[in-house]
């Protein structure tokens, strides 16, 4: 707990504007980053919730989209993060929000006081997440939405044939992935023990961005990988391993 603490002190002070620069920096950091935010934007706009959470809400950047997706108006949205310095920017994005320093795997919250309660790319950096993922039931009214950094078909191979090693998840800012998460053997599971369904699932974005910029592939073979994701997304099995993985549960 500690440890994951100081690490993100540290990105927050490290990193200017990483929710900017992940979603509108690189093509190939908009291909993956931004291909979840468009997928967040378009369940949000077609679900109606009077609040929502934020749970890991890092600089603000959903806390301030999502409370401009709707019109109720009593409208409001909490974020909340671990790390200090993450809140302190938030607070700047999104002032007329409330915004509290807090552990996901402990939420300072009621039961059943969010219709909404979002969780992008947070459960693979904490140390218990199927303990996280019980605290967002719990205080959620109707709707879970989250998203996990899955792991690519590419890089589940390299592993399996011992081509990579497990790294350190502190030992570079602006990863600190702990788990590698698959919504078919970890979220969806755990969200039917705790009685919600699956309403919406999407795991997309097969191929690894690491290596894409690493090695400076062109930006125009982008189009050609997202109709790539889109074939392999139909097959059986090898269709779970993408790095973007999505789901809208109910309680």
């Amino acid at each position: 707990m500690k440890q994951v603490r100081e690490y993100y002190e540290r990105e927050a002070r490290i990193l200017k504007n990483h929710q900017k620069l992940m979603y509108f920096g690189s093509p190939w950091n908009r291909y993956w980053h931004g291909t979840r935010l468009c997928q967040i934007l378009k369940i949000v706009k077609n679900i109606r919730f009077k609040n929502f959470l934020d749970a890991g809400c890092a600089e603000g950047y959903y806390v301030k989209l999502l409370t401009n997706c709707s019109d109720f108006p009593s409208f409001y949205g909490v974020g909340l993060d671990i790390a200090k310095d993450y809140i302190l920017k938030a607070k700047k994005k999104a002032p007329h929000s409330l915004l509290l320093l807090g552990d996901a795997q402990r939420l300072p919250f009621k039961d059943s006081c969010f219709d909404l309660v979002l969780c992008s790319e947070v459960l693979e950096h904490i140390w218990n997440p199927e303990m996280s993922f019980k605290e967002l039931v719990r205080v959620s009214k109707n709707y879970i939405l989250v998203t996990v950094t899955g792991e690519n078909l590419f890089y589940h191979f390299a592993k399996k044939l011992g081509l990579m090693k497990p790294k350190d998840p502190f030992a570079e800012i602006g990863h600190g992935h702990i788990h590698e998460l698959r919504m078919s053997e970890t979220i969806v599971p755990w969200a039917l023990r705790a009685g919600c369904k699956c309403v919406y699932k999407i795991v997309t974005c097969y191929f690894p961005i690491s290596f894409l910029q690493k090695h400076r592939i062109p930006a125009f073979y982008i189009s050609i990988i997202k109709f790539a994701d889109k074939l392999v997304s139909k097959l059986p099995v090898v269709r779970e391993f993408g790095a973007v993985q999505i789901a809208l549960l109910q309680r």
